[in-house]
């Protein structure tokens, strides 16, 4: 689901938050499926090309938990992102540690996961992306069979085409110098 805002809140909990590697050797569930979406997701010429085009400093803070499939089915993709860019960097916060700063990104009343915010350099959030690309919204029914639909390659495409079009826009946001 995107939904984009810009403000000037300064995200404090960026300093609990940990990277990727750190996130999976933590991790107890979805593991494997995390590594091998991570290693089989390719990103293309076209994607690269985009990646190059970004020049400011961006934090991506992700809020989210292991065991969550949507978690689980975007986290891989953004760290793969991110490792093509040294000015971009994805940490991610355990939401059942953080539950009350987990608060303050409900939809329709609930929590959901993963929060994606797209942070300036001093911490300041410029736009959000939350739990699951439009594609899984209208193909998930409830949460069963996610993890089959974040296995196809197409859904995985839909994601990073979402990620991606905040990040640029985050770049943009900010000026591109």
């Amino acid at each position: 689901m995107l939904l984009e805002v810009v403000s000037m809140t300064e995200i404090a909990e960026w300093n609990d938050a940990i990277d990727y590697e750190t996130f999976l050797k933590n991790a107890r569930e979805n593991v494997e499926i995390m590594k091998a979406r991570y290693t089989d997701f390719v990103l293309t010429d076209v994607d690269e090309d985009t990646l190059k085009e970004i020049k400011n400093k961006i934090n991506i803070l992700v809020i989210g938990i292991d065991r969550c499939d949507d978690t689980a089915g975007n986290v891989p993709i953004l760290a793969k992102m991110a490792s093509y860019l040294a000015n971009v960097d994805v940490r991610i916060l355990d939401s059942d540690k953080h539950t009350r700063f987990h608060e303050n990104f409900r939809v329709n009343g609930k929590r959901k996961t993963p929060v994606v915010l797209f942070l300036s350099s001093d911490l300041k959030e410029i736009c959000r992306w939350i739990e699951r690309p439009t594609a899984v919204y209208k193909l998930a029914n409830g949460n069963e069979g996610l993890r089959k639909l974040y296995s196809d390659p197409e859904i995985m495409r839909q994601s990073l085409r979402e990620l991606m079009n905040l990040l640029v826009r985050s770049d943009l946001i900010l000026g591109r110098k």
